[in-house]
């Protein structure tokens, strides 16, 4: 669904959606007192902490700080957007939703996209059903049997295998009413080519002789497929061709399953191979994913982004899979993930080291895998020599760009400090190097930064390099008395225990010290604008954690009245303390953010407090 679904319709949807009902479907709530307590869905814990308050229909994980509403916890859990999690709900609650009037391009385009589905859908059921029931998919299992695949995960990842006939596939889906152009277009067959000058013969199947992977999407439906031989044939791999509907740099093999692993581990296992990803999810790691049959895409890595920010690279250890490690934790990097490496020893790849070591000791090595700079170190040093003085520099300066991308101090001056132990070079002496390989800074800084190198560091210089490397942003600290009190007000509109015109009048510009308490308000604003009131729906996973924040927290509201001016009264006597430095350092911030506005007043505030001689 891709239209706005009318406001009332979602709020007769959320009235019906019991929360309590929604996420017992998902995890075992006790009650505990007015509130339910479980096991959090969203990561690893043994001591309950996740929360579920019925009388505000909200939840909230004091582990991991996940919170919302049921709309949430479905987006979340399901990995649905929005439109997608009402119409669930509208179906589970029997409340009809309206149909969108399309013009005939789209409806066109929705006909071609339904029918691109079922016939994957026919496609996935017939090879599953040769591999499965068949006497001609007896390849197929014998294959599958020999790398460990029971029943069972033949049936979870939805396997098959395509026989060694020509045209199998169109004979099989004939008599539904398929037409080899059909298939053909969706690239399942191949026109055969003219010779001559004679017609087309007519069309084969892409697909022979091969067992058959069924990529699936977020539904759980299938949308192309990858095949493997069983011999020696070339290509190894055939995969689906790119489509109008279909692009296999923008989906991952094993995501389907694993988003939900990911968040509950914390990080995605990234491997190369469908076996790899089968082997691991069935050995309980089921937060494995692989790439289809190319390498890492920087789209495959922003849908990596969406569940966890590290990444374990657990690519084959052939010298062709450690080249493609060092091209995936580039682009990673770059897209801002924590890139640790997992280098298998005695196997070819995750599923064999299964076999011949066990998930226990995969386990172990997992807990030990690397950052991805000392991989690159470590492959480094066995294709070159670091024995002399230049040698070393072209060590650093090969991983210098890596180490200029950490954004972190801490990390940064870790990696800094084991390049200069590893290399028996003082930290200050790799500092200055890799300081001199950055492009953002000015040449002459550089270069005068470098020509040091050979000499005593002062104190002063060595501070100077680090607040370079290891930049700081700045932060003005909100007093707690503040912060308290500003959620108390969002506390009280958002159980309307105040009018949010009466808040409103209350309010100038720069009221709001905290800026997620500033876009709370405005989402608030935002559902009054709509003419409704209370919690909003839609709003960032952010926005929704710290909503049900507020509302989970012990407060006594029941003198709403006499707490909003209280509150009120608090923030303004911090606010009339802060000194005029704080209030520069408040100004400078604004500026930088575009609120010139905001630094105005603030600007104007502080020639009135010098003109009287406050400080």
């Amino acid at each position: 669904m891709d239209y706005r679904i009318p406001e009332d319709i979602v709020e007769d949807i959320r009235i019906h959606a019991d929360i309590v009902e929604i996420i017992s479907e998902y995890v075992s709530l006790q009650r505990k007192g007015k509130n339910f307590l479980g096991l959090c869905p969203f990561h690893s814990e043994k001591t309950p902490s996740f929360t579920v308050t019925p009388d505000k229909q909200m939840y909230y994980c004091f582990g991991c700080h996940a919170g919302g509403n049921a709309f949430s916890f479905l987006m979340k859990k399901e990995n649905w957007s929005f439109p997608e999690t009402l119409e669930h709900l509208a179906h589970k609650y029997g409340i009809m939703l309206p149909e969108k009037e399309l013009s005939p391009r789209e409806k066109e385009q929705q006909a071609r996209r339904h029918r691109w589905e079922e016939l994957h859908e026919l496609a996935t059921d017939y090879f599953h059903d040769i591999l499965m029931n068949r006497p001609e998919g007896e390849p197929g299992r014998q294959y599958f049997s020999k790398r460990g695949v029971d029943l069972q995960t033949m049936n979870t990842f939805r396997l098959g295998y395509a026989p060694e006939r020509w045209e199998g596939l169109l004979e099989a889906l004939a008599p539904r009413g398929v037409r080899p152009e059909e298939l053909a277009e969706v690239g399942l067959a191949i026109e055969r080519e003219a010779h001559e000058g004679k017609v087309s013969r007519g069309y084969y199947d892409r697909f022979r002789n091969r067992v058959i992977f069924a990529i699936l999407d977020s539904r759980q439906k299938p949308i192309a497929f990858g095949g493997r031989v069983l011999d020696d044939a070339l290509p190894k791999y055939l995969n689906s061709p790119e489509t109008a509907f279909f692009s296999k740099g923008h989906h991952l093999y094993g995501m389907n399953r694993a988003y939900q692993g990911i968040r509950e581990y914390g990080f995605a296992l990234l491997c190369e191979g469908y076996m790899d990803v089968i082997a691991l999810q069935k050995a309980g790691f089921t937060h494995a994913v692989a790439s289809l049959g190319t390498a890492l895409t920087r789209d495959q890595a922003k849908l990596l982004r969406r569940y966890s920010r590290r990444i374990v690279v657990v690519y084959d250890s052939d010298k062709p899979g450690i080249q493609a490690t060092l091209r995936a934790g580039e682009i990673l990097k770059e897209e801002g993930f924590r890139v640790d490496v997992l280098s298998l020893v005695g196997a070819k790849d995750p599923d064999e080291y299964l076999q011949s070591q066990g998930s226990e000791k995969f386990k172990e090595d997992l807990d030990q895998a690397k950052p991805y700079i000392e991989f690159k170190y470590q492959v480094y040093i066995q294709d070159h020599s670091v024995h002399s003085a230049p040698e070393k520099r072209e060590l650093v300066s090969a991983l210098a760009g890596d180490i200029l991308k950490v954004t972190s101090p801490v990390e940064r001056e870790g990696y800094e400090r084991f390049l200069s132990l590893e290399l028996g070079l003082t930290l200050e002496a790799v500092q200055l190097e890799i300081a001199s390989k950055d492009r953002n800074k000015p040449k002459n800084l550089r270069e005068n930064e470098y020509s040091t190198a050979n000499q005593d560091i002062s104190v002063k210089n060595r501070d100077n390099i680090n607040r370079y490397v290891n930049p700081v942003p700045s932060a003005i600290p909100v007093p707690s008395g503040v912060i308290r009190a500003e959620r108390i007000l969002l506390r009280l509109l958002l159980e309307q225990l105040v009018s949010f015109a009466q808040v409103e009048a209350e309010l100038d510009k720069d009221f709001w010290k905290v800026p997620i308490h500033q876009q709370l308000f405005n989402a608030i604003e935002e559902v009054q604008l709509q003419n409704r009131t209370g919690i909003p729906i839609n709003v960032s996973e952010e926005l929704q954690s710290q909503i049900a924040n507020i509302m989970v927290e012990e407060a006594d509201v029941s003198q709403p009245e006499k707490l909003f001016q209280d509150c009120l009264r608090q923030i303004r006597s911090i606010q009339s303390e802060e000194t005029v430095e704080e209030l520069q350092t408040r100004m400078v911030s604004l500026e930088k953010s575009g609120d010139m506005a905001g630094a105005m007043a603030l600007l104007k505030e502080i020639g009135e407090r010098l003109k009287s001689g406050e400080k």
